[in-house]
């Protein structure tokens, strides 16, 4: 557990400093550049104080339009830019998995329904998945703080592109991802189970959608190696290089996201 990359904060859960994994050639991230979090809108006038002193100076939002009126998000005074980069997390409209199973419509959710659905979204928001890359790697954007609703799902698929991009490697990636275990998911689930025993749903048949199994994001960094990976600059680049330029990531703009983060 990375306990001294978590931002410690009492309105938000999954806040942690992407920075201090090792990298290919020797380097590490750059701490204190990149964070990644679950939503800012139950944020206390202390965890705005905690954040301000990070600097963070741009937020990036993943949530789509009902997400973001449902909860507005609560920023400190020095963010100068902040960016909506909507990606959706549902597979019927705007009704989430979450919100499926308490209608009594989805009743499990599977790794591999978990994988596809993954895969799903970066298959539609590919553009925008690039986009936050490129933000990153502009220096007068750093630091810069990026979230969805849980920290998990969204920002876990953009974490891992972050990640891998800066030569990160796939275990330590996998691990990030995981961590949301530890932060978040626990419990959450610990939360929803007398809720859904009461609707005469087990748990264990929606763990997936409620967690970060490895073997979800594994899964599908494999299937970009797959897809991306002959698109690569260097034969030794995972797929996750070929997707990003492949989705209109200018080679520029990856440059200077490893000048500006890699130490």
């Amino acid at each position: 557990m990375r306990r001294d990359a978590v931002v410690v904060l009492e309105g938000a859960r999954n806040c942690r400093d992407l920075g201090g994994y090792p990298a290919a050639g020797g380097r590490h991230v750059r701490t204190g550049a990149l964070y990644r979090s679950d939503r800012l809108s139950t944020l206390t006038t202390d965890d705005l104080d905690e954040l301000g002193s990070r600097g963070i100076r741009t937020v990036v939002d993943f949530r789509a339009g009902p997400e973001v009126e449902r909860d507005r998000s609560r920023l400190w005074p020095g963010v100068t830019s902040h960016i909506s980069l909507p990606v959706g997390d549902t597979v019927d409209g705007d009704i989430s998995m979450v919100d499926q199973i308490f209608e009594g419509r989805l009743r499990s959710v599977s790794e591999d329904d978990m994988a596809e659905l993954y895969l799903k979204m970066i298959g539609t928001y590919g553009e925008r998945f690039a986009q936050l890359v490129a933000i990153a790697a502009d220096v007068d954007h750093l630091p810069m703080l990026f979230h969805c609703t849980a920290g998990k799902d969204r920002s876990g698929i953009a974490s891992a592109l972050l990640l891998e991009a800066l030569g990160v490697d796939r275990e330590t990636v996998l691990d990030d991802y995981c961590l949301s275990n530890e932060l978040r998911s626990h419990q959450r689930i610990k939360e929803l189970t007398p809720e859904f025993a009461r609707l005469g749903i087990a748990i264990d048949d929606v763990r997936a959608i409620l967690s970060a199994p490895r073997g979800v994001m594994a899964a599908v960094l494999t299937e970009l190696d797959h897809r991306f990976g002959r698109l690569s600059k260097a034969s030794t680049a995972t797929g996750v290089e070929g997707y990003l330029l492949g989705h209109g990531l200018d080679p520029a703009a990856l440059d200077m996201l490893r000048a500006n983060l890699l130490i």
